[in-house]
């Protein structure tokens, strides 16, 4: 009698998981950072700020308060404007152009979420905005210039500007057809808001119902966050009986700044979720 000797099945094979919604959102921020380097529009967008700077520097200064003068703030007020310049202009154009090529409709066939898709970008943003704020501030400390009494705060009121902007840019792209045009639109709002903004005109300049809409305008809160950080200023509530706060009640005077660019990030965020456009045929 012959007997059958059956095999144990041996031990199972571990099924493949996907990467998690991080490590894809920085996988595609590595290759952005890659593609950021060579693509010379992004560079061109880096170079602006720059520019943005040089007439700030020679403009004449008239004493606020401390120390501090209209071109103090207005050059605090700007360090935010590197991520508004770095995130309305790359993202919508970058995004266009992929788009156009299919290549938005290939990632989003893949599985790849959309918070990596467009994480990866926002970061990259985020980054080089940062380093050049830090370049920047370097390089007014070494020209005689003071640094920053709140570094950490002066870092928060650029990260701020930059996610708000990046998501500005990406809500450009559904109504432009092709990079070209997206590098073209972009100027509009970017202009619009950099006018609004309280870099080139202080707030306490404008008409008491013009400052009542622009300071809960996506620029105005940032400004003044990174003009209360350069300075250890309550600036929030305009130039006029500003005073000198430690750091615990700077940061708490800046909150109700915070809670607007975050407020704007979450609406900007849910915008992008819904109207982006993934196929150049999609109506």
């Amino acid at each position: 009698m012959t007997t059958t000797t059956t095999r144990s099945p041996g031990p199972k094979t571990a099924a493949r998981t996907s990467p998690s919604l991080v490590k894809q959102t920085l996988r595609l921020a590595r290759t952005e950072f890659t593609l950021f380097v060579r693509y010379k529009t992004a560079l061109m967008y880096l170079v602006l700020p720059l520019i943005l700077f040089m007439p700030l520097m020679s403009m004449p200064g008239i004493p606020v308060f401390g120390d501090f003068t209209t071109r103090d703030l207005s050059l605090a007020a700007a360090l935010t404007a590197i991520g508004l310049m770095l995130g309305i202009g790359h993202p919508s154009n970058v995004f266009a152009a992929r788009r156009e090529s299919l290549v938005l409709k290939r990632l989003r066939v893949s599985g790849v979420p959309q918070t990596a898709i467009f994480g990866g970008v926002v970061l990259v943003v985020v980054l080089f905005s940062l380093a050049l704020t830090v370049l920047i501030v370097g390089g007014i400390t070494a020209m005689g210039g003071t640094m920053p009494k709140d570094p950490v705060l002066l870092l928060v009121a650029v990260l701020l500007s930059a996610v708000a902007m990046s998501l500005v840019g990406l809500l450009i792209t559904p109504l432009v057809r092709s990079a070209e045009s997206a590098q073209m639109f972009s100027v509009v709002p970017m202009m619009a808001l950099l006018l609004t903004g309280g870099i080139f005109f202080p707030l306490d300049l404008m008409p008491d119902a013009v400052r009542s809409v622009v300071q809960f305008l996506p620029v105005a809160p940032a400004a003044e966050l990174a003009q209360a950080a350069y300075t250890g200023y309550d600036v929030f509530g305009g130039y006029e009986g500003a005073e000198a706060l430690g750091t615990a009640a700077l940061w708490t005077n800046a909150l109700p700044a915070v809670g607007v660019m975050l407020a704007w990030i979450v609406v900007l965020s849910l915008l992008v979720r819904r109207y982006f456009k993934w196929d150049p045929r999609q109506p």
